[in-house]
């Protein structure tokens, strides 16, 4: 993934470009004369002025947005042409992990305008999952029943983890709910189907996506479990023996490469579901992305 710079203050209206910061003021003018208008400093990613950090990333990145957004429309439109039938689980496996994962991958779109990086490529690994799961279902319906029986184990293991609370009135709680009654249902369940764990890396590996699972989904792995490799590019350093500046700002700068990862895994939402469901929109994905390669290839 491409490294990421930051700005150099709280405010957008110190950015680089002057165009930019003139895009900015534009979008900004009419809140602060009608209204209170909240700084950064005041509410960080909550502020109104984030309103003009929005408007520097979509002038920076165009042409990079329209290819992701162009792709996301045809996803968005091919939701409400799926035949799922109820008494097939492969079909309402993939349906719902398509629909989850186009969510995510929109919610990480929202967050990259806004200049949130890290919580962006976070959501964009989540999506990367349920592309893993998608593509493992979509290839084999005794897989997706296996998905589903899986659920027995996650349940049995949350039961076991209520069942260590220390905590005097949860404790409580977890008493009533019976858990040995509770367990013992579980698996008995799990017993009936075989059910067992499904890791990630089997589900990547049965979807033929190992290599982005040791790629991609490792390197987002630090946004979502707050690693200190992740986190250096919370400080900044102007010399030796000074103190760190704690960097607080949006991100502005090197959206490229979490751009491009966030449109491969759309893309291969596309091209699981298309195992399970009829879509017409592969191939016009596919020539989004490849304008969004050559994008980033060129710089």
């Amino acid at each position: 993934m491409a490294s990421s710079t930051h700005v150099a203050t709280p405010s957008p209206f110190n950015a680089a470009d002057p165009a930019l910061t003139a895009a900015m003021l534009q979008s900004t003018f009419s809140l602060i004369m009608n209204s209170h208008f909240s700084t950064l400093a005041d509410e960080g990613f909550l502020a109104d002025e984030v309103a003009g950090v929005v408007d520097v990333i979509r002038q920076k990145y165009f042409v990079h947005l329209f290819e992701v957004r162009a792709i996301n429309s045809l996803m968005t439109g091919s939701q409400y042409s799926l035949q799922i039938h109820a008494e097939s689980a492969r079909e309402m496996v993939s349906a719902a992990l398509y629909v989850r994962s186009l969510a995510h991958c929109q919610a990480a779109m929202l967050l990259l305008e806004r200049g949130m990086a890290p919580s962006a490529r976070a959501l964009i690994r989540c999506a990367l999952e349920g592309l893993f799961n998608l593509g493992a279902c979509a290839s084999d319906s005794k897989l997706a029943l296996s998905f589903l029986d899986a659920d027995q184990v996650e349940r049995k293991r949350r039961a076991k983890y209520l069942a260590q609370v220390q905590d005097p009135s949860a404790r409580a709680r977890v008493e009533e709910a019976d858990m040995a009654q509770l367990t013992a249902q579980i698996q008995a369940k799990i017993d009936a189907v075989e059910a067992k764990e499904l890791r990630t890396r089997e589900m990547a590996k049965a979807a033929g996506l190992e290599d982005l699972y040791l790629t991609a989904y490792a390197m987002l792995s630090g946004a979502v479990h707050s690693s200190v490799g992740d986190l250096d590019e919370h400080f900044s350093f102007a010399a030796e023996g000074q103190m760190p500046q704690l960097l607080t700002e949006p991100v502005v700068g090197g959206l490229e490469g979490p751009l491009l990862i966030l449109a491969e895994t759309m893309i291969g939402l596309v091209r699981a579901a298309t195992k399970v469901f009829s879509l017409d929109i592969t191939d016009r994905c596919e020539e989004h992305l490849t304008a969004l390669q050559r994008l980033y290839q060129t710089g």
